[in-house]
């Protein structure tokens, strides 16, 4: 750059020259001349290097000589006298306070040199002066300027997002798309629907999506990841129908594509062909690990426990490096109480742990377990030994994943064992006195704490725990969900729906509170129509989960619509072998004159979970003998 900044300021008339100094203000001066010189530079450098871009390029191959010799060319500094002392007054300005008069100064001199560090600089101000109506507008006025700037269109569509202003987005992110290099398009699209989920209305953010990749949802530029930001993003607005239509769009374009498979494990819920998807991708020699591990832990989750288990064994046949899938091995393994196989599963993994001093027993190509999947371990090994009464050994495993003694969770297992040796006052008090480093301790302690006397029996003790922690923290709906589950068991009804309302209240996207209020009224048989409000609500939140078909399930029966009960019963159940689901299901099916049907129902929940509370009061009431 040939005209330097002394040179600017010696060849540029001051208007202030002709006057005498004012005291005490050269200091000052300077400083805010430095601070226009740094805004400058970065102007400067960013304009030379575009013009280092257009500059021809020299042709060594024919012209050594020259080339070797050649001073690089002189690049002359676009700025001059007028810009210079605009943006040296808007600095000024910004740091005397008056930051809207910057702004201006900013985006006028950004509009009439059409700069890009000059229209950011004025968006930056816009938001140190908390208005993004004005930072939109300087940012809106640079992808008109700069078309072809990937920055502006990036600027743009952020502050849209911070704004929840969802109708003007699908053009600036159609922009960054196609700003974005082609190799990595696909990429970016699939990211989208994460970044969209900022959007409080899902179903305009599922809008958003497709209007913005609609040039990739066709021909000639079809891309299945485009299908697939569509189906996630309509997934998220429970749209099950649009989601499962992209969902196929995207597999019939690439079949092995990850992103599709996970989606496709998401919608299981809401979709029976979801599931038949997923299982057509698992078919595929080329699948990902990470689709049959997200498989098996659906299935996991769902209580489908030996489907799990099988889905796991294979992957860990195929792929015994992921380590992660050995602790949900063991974890399905202990919930069908197949404990030696757990144990197993667990020993393989730790048997990849590398010991201080020792060297690395984990074979080539595989990694060693990380810390948190070694503590996990530890967790369901004390778990194993608690399982066969050997409570020493189980309390040696807690020590060594948390030696320390103050972690919450294991702590929890910890004062369980004294529970079962009847050292209550010795386990609450272990609860108590764990450190809180932040309030969410002080939340899993309580819950900690009333989980403990639930499991003693004790009821009404682990209410107060639940209304000391709502008393501390008032505002918190999972708390005020947990005291009234605790009033409801205690008949507490008037107590426990004002709670459940509150909570309702402070998280209205909250299905639990609605089914459970809902669940409430339906099972006292009360105010049927208001308990069919709250539950259809509920499963408007959360579409197809069991437990929610669950509640409308037994609403129906209480409302004496057995064959509708039963079908939604029935659906519960297949989808998740919840004992308090077959509870439900064998009654109505037991009031229907099937009882053989209704016998197996409870007899293989009855082998599930013996000591269910729901199924055992079933079944005294009934007078049934399994």
């Amino acid at each position: 750059m040939s005209l330097t900044f002394a040179k600017l300021l010696a060849t540029t008339p001051n208007p202030a020259s002709s006057k005498a100094p004012v005291p005490g203000r050269h200091k000052s001066t300077a400083r805010w001349l430095n601070v226009a010189m740094l805004a400058l530079s970065t102007v400067s450098a960013a304009q030379a290097a575009e013009n280092d871009n257009k500059a021809p390029a020299t042709n060594a191959a024919t012209t050594p000589a020259t080339a070797s010799n050649a001073k690089p060319p002189v690049q002359n500094s676009p700025m001059d006298a007028p810009m210079f002392y605009q943006i040296f007054l808007a600095e000024m300005l910004v740091n005397n306070g008056d930051l809207n008069s910057a702004y201006q100064h900013y985006l006028e001199a950004a509009k009439q040199h059409k700069n890009g560090q000059l229209y950011q600089r004025a968006v930056e101000v816009a938001f140190r002066a908390r208005s993004p109506e004005l930072a939109l507008t300087a940012a809106k006025a640079w992808r008109q300027a700069q078309p072809q700037s990937r920055q502006a269109s990036e600027y743009t569509a952020e502050i849209l997002l911070a704004m929840n202003r969802s109708a003007d987005l699908a053009a600036p992110l159609r922009s960054i798309i196609q700003l974005t290099p082609t190799p990595q398009q696909p990429q970016w699209i699939l990211s989208l629907p994460r970044t969209m989920t900022r959007l409080q209305d899902k179903t305009a953010a599922a809008q958003v999506i497709d209007d913005a990749t609609q040039p990739w949802r066709q021909a000639p530029l079809e891309l299945a990841e485009a299908w697939s930001a569509s189906a996630e993003g309509w997934m998220h607005a429970r749209d099950t129908n649009k989601a499962m239509n992209a969902l196929n769009k995207a597999l019939a374009l690439k079949p092995q594509l990850l992103n599709a498979g996970l989606i496709a494990i998401d919608l299981m819920d809401a979709s029976p062909q979801a599931e038949a998807v997923v299982k057509q991708q698992l078919a595929r020699s080329d699948v990902a690990p990470v689709v049959r591990l997200a498989y098996g832990r659906k299935l996991a989750g769902s209580q489908r426990y030996e489907e799990a288990a099988q889905q796991l064994e294979q992957l860990l046949k195929e792929h015994p490096e992921q380590t992660g899938s050995w602790i949900t091995l063991a974890a399905v393994r202990l919930e069908l109480k197949q404990i030696d196989q757990a144990e197993a599963a667990l020993k393989t993994l730790l048997s990849k742990v590398k010991n201080e001093g020792q060297p690395e027993t984990a074979p080539p190509g595989s990694r060693s377990p990380d810390a948190n999947e070694v503590d996990q371990a530890y967790l369901l090994m004390a778990q194993i030994a608690e399982q066969r009464n050997d409570i020493a050994q189980s309390l040696s495993w807690l020590d060594r994943a948390d030696p320390k003694h103050e972690r919450v969770n294991i702590q929890g297992q910890r004062a369980r064992l004294l529970v079962r040796q009847g050292k209550i006052p010795e386990a609450r008090k272990l609860i108590r006195d764990l450190p809180e480093a932040e309030p969410r301790d002080a939340v899993l302690k309580y819950q900690a704490e009333a989980q403990l006397l639930r499991d003693a029996r004790q009821v009404e003790e682990a209410y107060k725990v639940m209304a000391e922690a709502t008393l501390r923290f008032p505002d918190d709906s999972d708390l005020l969900y947990d005291q009234a589950m605790l009033g409801e068991k205690l008949q507490k009804y008037s107590e426990a729906e004002a709670l459940l309302r509150k909570a309702i209240t402070l998280a209205p996207d909250n299905p639990n509170a609605f089914n459970a209020l809902g669940y409430s009224l339906a099972d006292r048989g009360i105010r049927l129509d208001e308990a069919r409000v709250l539950i259809k609500k509920a499963l408007e939140l959360r579409p197809a989960d069991p437990f929610i078909i669950d509640s409308l399930g037994w609403l129906e029966f209480k409302a004496g619509n057995l064959s509708e009960a039963a079908r939604l019963l029935s659906s519960a159940y297949q989808t998740r072998p919840d004992p308090e689901i077959a509870a439900h299901l064998g009654e109505v099916l037991w009031t229907q004159g099937k009882k053989d049907e209704a016998s197996k129902v409870w007899q293989d929940a009855h082998k599930r979970e013996p000591d269910n509370d729901t199924l055992k009061e079933t079944l005294k009431r009934l007078q049934v003998k399994l």
